[in-house]
C-alpha cells in the first residue's frame, strides 16, 4: 500500500493537547485574577458570558469597549487599547509552545497579546479573529521571542483585542469585545496558512508599516480554478516597491525545518516571475532565499520551493517574508502599476512520497499536473520528470497531461 502525507490538514486549528500540558491562567475555574483599563476603554471588567455557545460555555468572560475616537492625550481609540493585568506568575514561559485565547467581537481583525515581565521585557504575538458572526473563536499564539522577559518570567498580560487602526473606517463603531479561557500549551501549534484559519497570526505588509493596507486577507477573487476557499492574502505591489516587497509573518514555530523537503503555495497575479520565500531564524539571526517562477499569468498556480540541506543552518524558523513580485519594476516601462497579488494554502512537506506516471502515456508530455478530487492542484511538473511528490492520503486524484503538440488528456488515478 501506498503512503502518502499531509504536514497540516485544513483542520489543525483544532488540535488537541492532553491535559497536563494545560496550564489556564484566566478562566471560569481561576481566582485573583484582575484586568484594568489600557489606553482608553472605560468598562474593562469581568461579566457574565453573553452568548453561551459550544465553543465557549463559561459563565464569567473578560469585557472590554473598542471605541472608534481619534486618539489624542487620553490615547482613546489607539489601537493598542485593550485590557491589562498584572496578576500572573509564570517564571517558566520558554516551556510553552502556544497560548490560545477565547475571543468574541463584532469584527474580524488581528488580536494581539503582549506578554510583560516586572522589569519592562515584553513579547508581542498575533493572531486573526476571522468570524464575521460576532460569534467566539479560539485563537492560537506561538510562544515566541520571550527571551526579553527574562529570569522573571511573565506577570503581565495586555490583551489589544482589536489591533487595527479604526479612526477612518466608517463601517466600524464603538463595540463591546469579548475575552476568555486565556491557555499555556506545551504542544507546538500548527505550521499552515490558509485565508480561512491562520493559527499563525496575520501578515503585515513589507516593509510597510502595518497600517499601510498593502496586504491583508480578502475574498479569493477566482473561485473556478484549482483554488476554490473562500478567502486569501492578498498583497498590493507598486511600481516603485523594493523588489523584496511583499508581506512578512514572524509567528511561525518550526523547531527542526530540515524534517522537510519543500514548501508549497498558491499564488494568482497578472504577470509573470520570480517569487520568493525569505525563511528566517528568531531574532533574523539566520536567513536563507527559496524561489520559485510563477508562469501561469492571471490564475491560480501551486509553486514550489525546495528546502536545501542544512536549511537556517539548524536553526528553528520563525518568520518569513514573502517577497511576491522578486523584480526590480522601478525602470520596467511594462510594468503596471499597481497590481494585485493573491496567496493562499502554504503548507510543508516531507515529500517521501511520489506516484509514478510514467505508464500514463506514452507520447512525450512536456506538463503533467495532479488534482484532487476537490479540484485543488497538488503537483505540477515538467517533461523532465515522470514522479510527482504528492502530499495527500490516498484516493482519486485527476491527471491532466499536455503533449508537445498541445494535445490534452485527463485521466483519473486511484492511489491506494
Amino acid at each position: 500500500m501506498k503512503k502518502t502525507f499531509l504536514l497540516i490538514a485544513a483542520l489543525a486549528a483544532t488540535v488537541t493537547v492532553s491535559a497536563q500540558d494545560d496550564l489556564v491562567i484566566y478562566g471560569d475555574e481561576t481566582t485573583g485574577v484582575e484586568w484594568h483599563n489600557f489606553a482608553g476603554p472605560t468598562n474593562v471588567q469581568e461579566v457574565d458570558n453573553p452568548s453561551k455557545d459550544a465553543v465557549n460555555s463559561t459563565n464569567k468572560c473578560i469585557s472590554m469597549l473598542r471605541p472608534k475616537q481619534t486618539g489624542g492625550s487620553d490615547e482613546i481609540g489607539w489601537n493598542w487599547e485593550g485590557a491589562l493585568s498584572e496578576s500572573f506568575n509564570v517564571p517558566n514561559i520558554t516551556d510553552y509552545n502556544s497560548v490560545s485565547m477565547l475571543v468574541k467581537k463584532p469584527y474580524p481583525g488581528k488580536v494581539c497579546l503582549e506578554l510583560q515581565s516586572p522589569t519592562g521585557g515584553s513579547s508581542m504575538i498575533f493572531a486573526e479573529y476571522t468570524a464575521t458572526d460576532d460569534s467566539w473563536q479560539r485563537l492560537v499564539f506561538p510562544v515566541i521571542n520571550v527571551a526579553g522577559l527574562g529570569d522573571t518570567g511573565m506577570t503581565k498580560i495586555l490583551i489589544e483585542i482589536h489591533r487595527e487602526d479604526e479612526n477612518n473606517n466608517d463601517d466600524f463603531e464603538d463595540c463591546v469585545m469579548y475575552a476568555d479561557e486565556i491557555t499555556l500549551h506545551k504542544a507546538m501549534p500548527g505550521f499552515y496558512f490558509n485565508g480561512e484559519d491562520k493559527i499563525a497570526g496575520g501578515w503585515l505588509p513589507f516593509p510597510s508599516d502595518e497600517f499601510s493596507k498593502k496586504a491583508m486577507i480578502v475574498d479569493n477573487p477566482d473561485k473556478t480554478g484549482i483554488n476554490n476557499t473562500d478567502r486569501c492574502l492578498w498583497i498590493k505591489r507598486e511600481k516603485m516597491d523594493e523588489l523584496f516587497s511583499g508581506a512578512i509573518n514572524r509567528n511561525f514555530k518550526v523547531t527542526n525545518l530540515s524534517d522537510f523537503k519543500y514548501f508549497t503555495m498558491m499564488m494568482k497575479k497578472s504577470v509573470a516571475g520570480p517569487v520568493s520565500l525569505e525563511i528566517q531564524s528568531p531574532g533574523e539571526v539566520k536567513k536563507q532565499l527559496l524561489t520559485a517562477d510563477y508562469t501561469e499569468v492571471g490564475a491560480w498556480q501551486e509553486l514550489h520551493f525546495d528546502i536545501p540541506q542544512d536549511v537556517l543552518e539548524g536553526e528553528p524558523l520563525q518568520i518569513i517574508i514573502l517577497q511576491a513580485h522578486a523584480i526590480d519594476t522601478k525602470e520596467d516601462e511594462a510594468f503596471v502599476d499597481p497590481i494585485d497579488i493573491y496567496v493562499d494554502e502554504l503548507y510543508l512537506s516531507d515529500g517521501t512520497t511520489s506516484i509514478s506516471l510514467s505508464e500514463l502515456n506514452e507520447a512525450e508530455i512536456v506538463k503533467t499536473e495532479v488534482y484532487n478530487v476537490n479540484g485543488i492542484l497538488v503537483g505540477t511538473w515538467g517533461a523532465e520528470e515522470n514522479v510527482i511528490p504528492v502530499n495527500y492520503g490516498k484516493g482519486v486524484y485527476i491527471v491532466r497531461q499536455t503533449d508537445s503538440t498541445g494535445k490534452v488528456a485527463v485521466r483519473k488515478m486511484i492511489n491506494e
